[in-house]
């Protein structure tokens, strides 16, 4: 496993046609007891009358060092940006956005769990997914009424009497597996985090990292 520390890590911030590395505030939030990712991106007054953002425009948040940037965040824009009103940030969800918004309105026949994600998942037009491999028997008939295809997958879940984790990692959708982590970043206090809230926090990896907000100059540090 490698392992980076980041001193004063560059930020680099994508959503739909814009990339920034400069005059912004990055918010990332990951947990193991939700489905999705969240991010926002908060923009100095310069930007508000020069960004038009879409909803569903891709999205994504990175870290690095000495330009070598590595993806903290992949998704969409949840909240476009209002150039023209008082709102100054965009809201990102990672992927589930787009398995929300999916409806699945079908009836199964002689089928497993994993044949119906992975058609769910192709539903809603994504194609990476790392599925379990256990074996499970198969159902006769199981009908899928009017459900995004969260609301499917726990349908699945009821119907095999089973709980599998799902969520997703660098755009890839995980159900009953995890990601191969290769990588480790480090942040302490006082070492190589710019500035530390109580209200603004950026949260790594699934499994998570330490509150890190990275607006500040260089060296120059808020108390918590």
């Amino acid at each position: 496993m490698e392992t980076l520390e980041l001193f004063y890590p560059q930020i680099a911030a994508r959503a739909g046609p814009y990339t920034f590395d400069k005059g912004i505030e990055i918010e990332v939030h990951s947990s193991k007891s939700s489905y999705f990712d969240w991010a926002k991106i908060r923009f100095t007054e310069q930007f508000q009358p020069k960004i038009s953002l879409a909803r569903k425009d891709p999205a994504a948040i990175e870290l690095g060092y000495n330009n070598v940037f590595e993806e903290v965040f992949t998704g969409y824009v949840s909240k476009p940006y209002n150039g023209g009103g008082f709102t100054d940030e965009v809201t990102l969800k990672d992927e589930m956005l787009l398995l929300e918004e999916t409806q699945i309105n079908n009836t199964f026949l002689d089928t497993t769990p994993q044949e119906m994600i992975a058609y769910f998942l192709g539903k809603a037009g994504l194609s990476k997914m790392k599925l379990s491999s256990k074996g499970y028997p198969e159902r006769k008939r199981l009908p899928i009424r009017q459900m995004n295809v969260i609301e499917a997958i726990n349908a699945v879940h009821a119907a095999w009497n089973i709980k599998q984790p799902f969520f997703f990692s660098g755009g890839v959708f995980y159900w009953g597996e995890k990601p191969e982590q290769n990588k480790t970043y480090i942040f302490e206090y006082g070492v190589n985090i710019i500035a530390l809230t109580r209200k603004r926090r950026l949260v790594g990896a699934r499994d998570g990292l330490g509150p890190l907000c990275p607006t500040l100059p260089q060296n120059q540090c808020e108390a918590p």
